[in-house]
This record gives structure tokens, sequence and C-alpha cells, in this order.
């Protein structure tokens, strides 16, 4: 797998810290076993690269080295009982609003338990940590990729307007979608919640067009507090009590994102795990209700 990962038989020696010959004498090992070349050689510095066969065992390969990561997190767990540490993936808007609360209740029934919240930069890394055993569970939007999750949705997430304070809109409750795509427009620059909302502004018969594009939530509300446009972002995202802008809660036909923890179905979850769940589900129905008053 180094070698794939790496490019060259040197690096992967390097990474494993290994010599060059160990490295090339366990590849060709492997090679007799299969009874297939699995790399094209092509002599040199030059990047080798998979054959037919190797990339089809590649596959496998993978696959059994996140279920080895899966099995040794169990064990850990299984072995640390009420102590030891839960490793919990989160996203940037999760850890505004919702993580803060989880993690103090979490806290005041598990305090031998140390938490150990850890984020990524792309939604996909999350699942993918999952499955290897990287975190022992993590929040997620759905859908979630394809893969051995066991899924629990906990939040319906809606989206809200976000506009300058002395906007024309600011004060009404809601406005519509097409309304919406004729604004100067700030949007994310994630590809998947990017794609989601151009899909729905372009189902109004508009063209949206966007004037910035960020991934960072307090940059794209400082810039519509600034009045250089306007934002669609999940309600969990937003800084509601900051007096530079309006939220109007409701956008007609766009629906809300959901959210949802997920963990390993093969995994034997430690009761640690089945409380955090719950007390997610306990923090993301309070924030449900507290919207819903608003």
């Amino acid at each position: 797998m180094s070698v794939v990962d790496t490019g060259t038989f040197s690096a992967a020696a390097l990474a494993l810290g290994y010599t060059q010959s160990a490295v090339s004498q366990q590849v060709a090992s492997l090679e007799r076993a299969v009874g297939a070349p699995l790399f094209e050689r092509r002599g040199g510095p030059r990047r080798v690269r998979l054959t037919t066969v190797g990339q089809a065992l590649v596959v496998h390969a993978r696959a059994v080295v996140s279920r080895l990561n899966a099995a040794q997190a169990d064990i850990a767990a299984i072995r640390a009982g009420e102590r030891g540490s839960l490793r919990v993936g989160t996203m940037q808007s999760v850890g505004t609003k919702v993580l803060p609360r989880l993690l103090r209740r979490f806290r005041a029934e598990w305090p031998d338990i140390e938490l150990v919240p850890m984020e990524t930069q792309d939604h996909a890394d999350l699942a993918r940590a999952v499955e290897s055993g990287l975190f022992d569970l993590s929040f997620a939007p759905l859908p979630v990729p394809d893969g051995p999750f066991a899924v629990r949705r906990v939040l319906d997430d809606p989206f809200v307007l976000l506009a300058p304070a002395d906007a024309p809109e600011a004060g009404n409750q809601s406005v519509s979608l097409r309304h919406v795509a004729r604004l100067p427009l700030i949007g994310f620059s994630d590809p998947d919640i990017d794609t989601e909302l151009l899909n729905h502004l372009r189902r109004t018969g508009t063209e949206p067009g966007f004037v910035f594009r960020s991934n960072d939530n307090p940059t794209i509300q400082g810039f519509v507090a600034a009045g250089l446009g306007y934002a669609l972002m999940p309600r969990l995202t937003v800084d509601e009590d900051d007096p530079e802008v309006a939220v109007i809660p409701v956008v007609s036909g766009l629906p809300a994102r959901h959210l949802a923890v997920i963990w390993h179905v093969d995994r034997q979850l430690p009761p640690t795990v089945r409380r955090f769940v719950g007390l997610a589900v306990e923090v993301c129905d309070e924030l449900s209700s507290d919207w819903s008053r608003q």
C-alpha cells in the first residue's frame, strides 16, 4: 500500500523505515503469491503504476486495512471500559452550537472519558475516518457515502437568508427562492453545498450571481454585514446575535439540510458511544424547538 500511496519504491521504503531492497522483496513475494505482476516498473525515479491486477488487489487491500483499524479501535474501546477516549468527528457548524452543549452534558455523566473532537477539511473525510477506525463516530451531512455505516438522523438544519441589517428584506419572516436568485450572493466554496444551492436556485429560471465564495462561516457573515451581498446559510452556521445582519428564517422552496451521527455498523460500541448519540439527539431536539419558537 505504501508503494501505491507514495508512488515509488524508494519513497515507500523511506516512509516505512525499510531499505528499498526489503520493500522490493516484499512486493516480489506478493506478486509470486498472486501469480501476476502488480506494478509496471519503468526504471529510474519515475512513479510506478499499478497493473490491472494491481488495481483490483489494492481495492481489497484498502478494505482489509480499514477493517483491521476498526478492529483495533474496537479492542481499545473494550479494554478502556469506562475510561479512555472517544474520538468524535465534527463539522465547523456543529462545533459552534451543538458540540459545546453536548460536551458539557457528556462530561458530567462520563468524567473519566476524554472527548476528542476532530475536524476534517472535507465532509467525505468524516465518513472515511469512521470506516477506517480513526473516529469512533462522527457528525455528517446526509446522505452519507456508501459504506458500513449506522446512521442516526439528529437535526434538520434549515437554510436562512442572511442580509445586511439595512437591506429592504430586513424584518421579513420569509422570502422566496425566486427573489433570492436575483440578489448578489456570497456562497460556499465547498463543492457539495455549492452544487446543492446552485441546483435549487437555477430551478427558479434565474442564473444566480456570486460576488464571493468561502468555506469560513464567519467570513461569509462578515461580508454580508459589510453590505457586499446576501448569503443562503444553514441556520446552524449563523451568529443570530450579530446586529449588523438580518436573518430571514424562512426561504420558501429551499429544503433543509439533514445532519446525522454515524458510526461503523460492525463495531461493538461501548455504552459511551450509545450515550453520546442519545445526548446528540437530545441537544438537537432542543435546538429545533428553540428555532420553532422564534
